[in-house]
């Protein structure tokens, strides 16, 4: 969904139509990053920490209206919760959790 946002954030013409955009995909990162810190908190894989980070630059990178190093950034983000959430999930059926 966020590579899709910043794919259309892209393609937006008009300074009112792109500020708003830019504050609505903005505002979206920063729900995604409180998952991400909820994920980190409770599974303490600190792999989470950098996927928030990488949003949180993505959000620089959206507010200096450079959206395609900041879809490299969630592209990245994406990656590595795949990665990091796999980790999780192997270890909570080694403790037959789920």
């Amino acid at each position: 969904m966020a590579s899709s946002l910043l794919e259309l954030l892209g393609e937006i013409k008009g300074d009112a139509e792109l500020a708003g955009a830019e504050k609505l995909l903005i505002t979206y990162f920063n729900a995604l990053i409180l998952e991400v810190n909820i994920a980190a908190n409770a599974s303490k894989v600190e792999g989470f920490r950098e996927i928030a980070t990488n949003l949180q630059k993505a959000i620089e990178h959206v507010r200096q209206h450079n959206p395609i190093v900041a879809q490299r950034l969630v592209s990245e983000a994406i990656s590595m919760a795949t990665t990091q959430g796999s980790w999780a999930a192997q270890k909570l059926k080694e403790k037959n959790l789920i």
